[in-house]
């Protein structure tokens, strides 16, 4: 965990504006001390301020779950756990770690399996958005760098290459979209509730449907007037409280 924690923290400052860098070195540093000290309420208390003061990082969000976990809060470490997947979803310690929370729940609802999309095309869950764009713009300039040296000499390799890198070009476009979609269409939440009733209406008067526990994973498909509806397959879903949810 030590190591784990050294690690984040030199990731975290490779992310953070030279501006800001003193702030959050002294924030990152403080909030691993209290970890290391056991004072777990702190800690998260410290890595959620810089959270919210906007650092979007996978190992951050991989530390915090593991705080509330050592807190016994199920429900945000697996909604902490969630977000770092998809910032570094080939994390083993942090699918390890997921999975382990899961279990420490009542509904053990493990994450959705992925659609015929991300079957088809089965490299993008492995890969953050991030990385995926990085990866378009790498495959386009060697694209630009081949079809340059491709109108001063015209050889069958670089025609070869050319032709190639083209076709990785546009797979590496499509793959872009369908991340994009599939982050767009596809919103897991997390139940931060103890209990929550499922409804069948946008009201706490309608029939009770059945009943959610912290730390439930469920597919988000409809929001409406502080209501969310959610679905753990065909044949059940229905609607829960927005503050009950974690996104």
């Amino acid at each position: 965990m030590n190591k784990n924690i050294l690690i984040s923290l030199f990731i975290l400052l490779c992310h953070i504006p030279l501006v800001h860098a003193e702030d959050f070195i002294n924030e990152v540093a403080s909030a691993n001390d209290l970890y290391e000290s056991n004072k777990y309420q702190q800690a998260a208390d410290s890595y959620e301020s810089l959270r919210k003061r906007g650092l979007n990082n996978g190992h951050l969000y991989y530390n915090l779950g593991n705080t509330y976990i050592r807190l016994g809060n199920i429900g945000p470490a697996i909604l902490n756990y969630i977000r770092a997947q998809k910032l570094i979803p080939r994390d083993e310690n942090l699918q390890a770690n997921l999975n382990f929370a899961i279990q420490q729940t009542l509904d053990k609802i493990n994450s959705p399996p992925p659609d015929k999309l991300a079957t088809i095309f089965f490299w993008v869950n492995d890969l953050s958005l991030n990385e995926n764009v990085n990866f378009a713009f790498a495959i386009n300039l060697a694209f630009w760098l081949i079809l340059t040296a491709w109108f001063y000499f015209r050889t069958n390799f670089l025609r070869l290459a050319r032709n190639s890198i083209s076709f990785l070009l546009l797979l590496a476009f499509i793959a872009i979209g369908v991340k994009l979609n599939l982050e767009s269409n596809s919103k897991t939440g997390v139940v931060l509730a103890k209990t929550v009733s499922v409804k069948s209406g946008l009201d706490a008067s309608n029939i009770t449907l059945f009943e959610l526990h912290e730390g439930a994973l469920v597919n988000i498909i409809d929001q409406r007037q502080g209501w969310i509806e959610v679905q753990l397959d065909s044949r059940q879903k229905g609607w829960i409280p927005k503050d009950s949810l974690g996104v």
